[in-house]
């Protein structure tokens, strides 16, 4: 008997002693196929962060956009006595103010989602990010694609998209807190929010009340044409407004992929980098001067953020594909966004 006759019979009583034949063996060696594996809905997460950022920017709506003193005062006091105030006495403004950033919020993401459907990128639904101690109750939304399988055009529509999509929201509901907004009721410190231009040009054009009515009307102080209004006179129309001017500024600033990124990589493509370079050296500059000037360096944590994920543009799938006049003349006018919402000294605590 040859030898490998001996190891086949020795192979099979060894199976045979632990109650397997070799094809049987044999058999279990082959992968199982892959079991199906239940996949949670697309749109839960979504909106379970809606949901929370909703409450969320509630809440902020409710404190007149000073929700840490709230807190503070209630855990010094051992008494939830200001809290129940604040509730009872603003919660319309509260929900006014966050469904108000909500559609403005939502507008702008959803303008970036449809247009990635429209080229069929794969992408995320709108992703809002709740954030309970801030003014805002909010870090704004984002959506999350596949911006490697767009073109250098699609990548000008996609980024494009969404601050255009906003501003038609921001625009009417800040003409709205000009001339109809109701401050919430509020004891807390008084914080100032100064106005960017795009508030300023309405104050100037939309018809608003007189010094005699302004007077008789104290709640009214949001409409006078100033550099900045309290927390105690910001109604919560004028303030959503604000925060979406400001969001839509910010996400404007022609700089790594944000908003103002993809436009001026749209326009330039790759010749886009001294410019990204440029404008976060100026970013820099800026947020120093603000520090010193102001004492809040608000911005930092978005300039530490961005040399993680890249100051220039990364490359798309084809960088080659024209743009054509219409494009380039509405990305050159669009990099003026920021100078219009984003104002010089945005929240200063008095």
């Amino acid at each position: 008997m040859s030898e490998q006759v001996k190891l086949a019979d020795k192979a099979d009583q060894t199976f045979a002693s632990l109650g397997l034949g070799l094809d049987e063996f044999m058999a279990a060696e082959k992968p199982l196929p892959p079991k199906e594996v239940s996949r949670r809905p697309r749109w839960l997460v979504p909106t379970l962060l809606l949901v929370a950022t909703l409450i969320s920017m509630t809440w902020a709506g409710i404190v007149a956009w000073s929700p840490v003193y709230v807190i503070t005062e209630a855990y010094n006091n051992q008494s939830l006595f200001d809290v129940r105030r604040h509730i009872l006495a603003n919660w319309m403004s509260g929900l006014l103010f966050s469904v108000s950033l909500t559609i403005i919020l939502g507008a702008h993401e959803l303008g970036h989602y449809f247009a990635t459907r429209i080229y069929k990128i794969q992408s995320s639904l709108p992703l809002f990010i709740p954030f309970p101690i801030s003014p805002t109750g909010t870090c704004g939304a984002v959506i999350l694609m596949d911006a490697f399988r767009a073109d250098r055009k699609q990548i000008f529509d996609i980024g494009l998209a969404g601050p255009l999509a906003g501003l038609v929201f921001a625009i009417p509901i800040a003409a709205l807190g000009i001339m109809y907004g109701e401050p919430p009721q509020t004891r807390g410190p008084s914080i100032q929010f100064h106005q960017p231009m795009a508030i300023h040009f309405l104050t100037q054009i939309l018809p608003t009340a007189t010094n005699a009515e302004l007077e008789a009307m104290p709640k009214g102080a949001a409409l006078l044409k100033n550099d900045s209004i309290s927390n105690e006179s910001m109604n919560p129309l004028l303030m959503a407004a604000w925060v979406g001017f400001l969001v839509t500024g910010l996400n404007m600033i022609p700089v790594s992929q944000l908003d103002g990124g993809h436009v001026i990589f749209g326009l330039l493509g790759p010749q886009s980098r001294p410019i990204a370079l440029m404008t976060y050296f100026g970013c820099c500059v800026y947020v120093i001067y603000s520090s010193y000037t102001y004492g809040q360096p608000m911005f930092i944590l978005m300039l530490l953020l961005i040399p993680l994920i890249g100051i220039s543009h990364p490359p798309s799938r084809n960088d080659n594909v024209s743009l054509g006049l219409t494009r380039q003349v509405i990305g050159i006018l669009s990099l003026a966004i920021p100078f219009f919402c984003i104002p010089m000294s945005p929240v200063i605590s008095m």
